[in-house]
């Protein structure tokens, strides 16, 4: 038989169909309609490979059962599958052990697919663990016999370099002086640089941080041996920049006096990329593609703190959709989401690559911290948003914006209010207008419609 599958939802019939595929595609598979007696199955039985659990469940949620689940078998590839599509909810599934997640309805051949891969993920994690538990013993052994003879030595030596040169991770031994005396086929292939041109050559070489960095793991090595996974950088041969983990250590003679040591370089581009992946996820809004507010706070904060510093200009745009809910309640929601969808492209458009930054705010309301832009830029700006929507003719819809520039001496909290002040006082004036807000002498606001 294949590899055991737990299968968990409350629905039978999703139940019995993902059965009898899983079944079909050779796998053992065994299901409950019950969290709890999916949890019982996975302490009596033990040897499931797999889980695919639901979320909403009555007995209990989906999230508790794979916490629990990774508790009892942390090899345990787990899928989550639900009708819940929400973002949140697959960030914290993965957070807490969930392998992949996947939207009801789902095509049988994208649940294939997920298993195996799951499948695939757990038996890497378990080989490398192993490999790397071997790799550690291999290591200790071969200091443990620097005493037997020359034969045994040369032996010992040739069996660790074919066991060390199968790895993917990069090992790389240097004496005290700093200099590169063993490297595998895996630093060759990080590095890019030939086994001749690495021997010999200054380990600060191919540090992203030189020399300075160079001293700097040492201090900390010495302050510290073994050291575990120290984050750096590296240096390929065209320039390029790799982030890897390190675990670095001295390595001894039979007398115990340090001779060199060792270090073990692993590749963390991929775990960067995921998390810089499910950064996004947690700051972007699904919708429109735009920044979320939680984010906006953030960014504004950071912006204003550099304006302050750079003696900059920075402007706010904060504006809404004009009779957006009546749209919405005749023309429902799918056409209510492309209208949102369409004025965070306007936003988009209207604004300067790499420099803008638009959020949804909420709701059908939105915000564009403008960096450097002083109040007749933001006001182009804002007037590209106002003219690019109307633009689009959803019948009669259309948007007021509040802008404001930033004064010194105004928080954050202030920064945002009076802007957002302008917005209504627009909307309330008949819309489809921009006011900006211009303290006075006495400090009360200016607002005039441009």
């Amino acid at each position: 038989m294949g590899d055991r599958v737990l299968i968990l939802d409350d629905e039978v019939h999703v139940l019995d169909v993902l059965e009898q595929h899983l079944t079909a595609e050779g796998y053992e598979c065994s299901g409950t309609v019950s969290p709890l007696e999916a949890l019982k199955m996975l302490k009596s039985n033990g040897a499931y490979s797999v889980l695919l659990t639901d979320l909403k469940m009555p007995e209990m949620h989906g999230m508790e059962v794979v916490r629990e689940a990774k508790s009892l078998d942390a090899d345990l590839a787990i899928i989550v599958v639900t009708a819940l599509y929400d973002v949140k909810n697959a960030i914290q599934a993965m957070r807490i052990g969930a392998d992949d997640y996947v939207v009801k309805p789902f095509d049988l051949n994208e649940i294939s697919l997920c298993v195996s891969r799951a499948l695939e993920k757990r038996s890497l994690v378990i080989e490398n663990r192993a490999h790397q538990q071997e790799l550690e013993t291999r290591v200790r052994e071969a200091t443990a016999t620097l005493e037997k003879t020359n034969q045994e030595l040369l032996a010992t030596k040739e069996y660790l370099e074919n066991l060390l040169h199968s790895t993917v991770d990069a090992i790389i031994t240097a004496d005290m002086d700093g200099k590169v005396t063993f490297a595998n086929k895996g630093a060759t292939r990080m590095l890019a640089y030939s086994h001749e041109d690495l021997i010999g050559a200054p380990v600060s070489k191919f540090y992203a941080g030189g020399r300075e960095e160079a001293r700097h793991v040492q201090r900390l090595l010495r302050e510290n041996a073994p050291l575990q996974n120290y984050e750096t950088e590296l240096t390929n041969k065209d320039g390029s920049v790799i982030p890897v983990t390190m675990s670095i250590s001295y390595v001894m003679d039979a007398a115990g006096n340090v001779t060199s040591w060792l270090a073990i370089c692993k590749d963390s581009t991929a775990q960067k990329k995921l998390e810089g992946e499910l950064k996004e996820m947690s700051i972007k809004d699904s919708l429109t593609g735009l920044y979320n507010q939680r984010y906006f706070y953030d960014r504004l904060a950071g912006e204003i703190e550099r304006a302050r510093r750079q003696n900059h200009p920075l402007s706010l745009l904060l504006f809404d959709i004009d009779q957006f809910k009546t749209y919405n309640d005749c023309h429902g929601h799918l056409a209510g989401d492309n209208v949102l969808q369409a004025a965070g492209q306007t936003v988009v458009e209207s604004t300067r690559e790499h420099v803008d930054v638009g959020f949804r705010y909420g709701g059908d309301e939105f915000t564009v911290i403008l960096p450097e832009a002083d109040e007749a830029q933001a006001y182009n700006i804002a007037e590209r948003i106002r003219s690019g929507f109307e633009g689009r003719h959803f019948d009669t819809l259309t948007v007021s914006i509040g802008l404001m520039t930033y004064k010194e001496g105004y928080s954050l909290r202030t920064f945002i209010q009076f802007t957002d002040a302008m917005m209504y006082d627009a909307k309330r004036s008949g819309g489809n207008k921009i006011y900006v807000y211009r303290p006075e002498s006495d400090g009360q606001p200016e607002q005039k419609a441009q």
